[in-house]
């Protein structure tokens, strides 16, 4: 392919075919979409690995300043969890008809926080990870770079396809932030936080 490519589509390391002839986002049918073709059309994203992908976080943190909102994002993804009663980390945000995109205590996220996220966005989902993936991605490098630790992040979240694939109401899955002790541990015992994780979590707002 490199021999007889113009210079601006030969293929270097980290970049990746991510349509073959109209076909992406299954390997196996984009592989059945080049038998028989005596010419491929192909869509080819340049610098597409995890590398490239955490160092444009890391950029977009230390240009924007954004570290904090990113992190309130991935956490309020994950926060809708309640014990027995589901809720999952799969960036239902993304749609504000209704669900969790309109809920109050996500004021911001699903605007302030995913135009900033917008670029990185567009460039490595689907194709190389999800919505849900990347935001807890990126509040784990948000954390170092902002002089945390450097938290492992495990992959394989599912993304919601629509606001009704979230949850309908906030219904005691985020607290209010007028609220005493008493209201802290009706929202955070369900998901399994000590007195002490309650204490560590409240004060971790002072980020940002």
């Amino acid at each position: 392919w490199n021999a007889s490519a113009p210079a601006e589509a030969k293929l270097g390391a980290g970049d990746a075919i991510v349509e073959v002839n109209g076909t992406r986002g299954d390997s196996a049918a984009m592989a059945e979409a080049l038998k028989g073709k005596e010419k491929l059309s192909l869509v080819v994203a340049k610098a597409m690995t995890y590398e490239h992908l955490v160092s444009d976080l890391e950029n977009l943190f230390k240009t924007k300043n954004c570290g904090p909102i990113i992190i309130r994002l991935s956490w309020h993804d994950a926060g809708v969890m309640m014990t027995g009663k589901g809720g999952c980390p799969n960036a239902a945000m993304r749609f504000t008809d209704k669900g969790e995109g309109t809920w109050a205590a996500n004021a911001g996220l699903p605007t302030v926080a995913l135009t900033l996220l917008g670029e990185v966005t567009k460039k490595y989902v689907p194709d190389l990870i999800s919505n849900a993936d990347l935001w807890a991605l990126a509040a784990n490098v948000a954390t170092r770079v902002m002089g945390g630790p450097d938290i492992p992040t495990r992959f394989g979240r599912v993304d919601a396809k629509s606001s009704s694939d979230g949850l309908p109401e906030n219904d005691g899955r985020l607290p209010d932030g007028d609220k005493g002790v008493d209201h802290l541990r009706a929202i955070f015992h369900p998901k399994g936080f000590s007195d002490r994780d309650i204490v560590a979590l409240s004060g971790a707002h002072t980020v940002g």
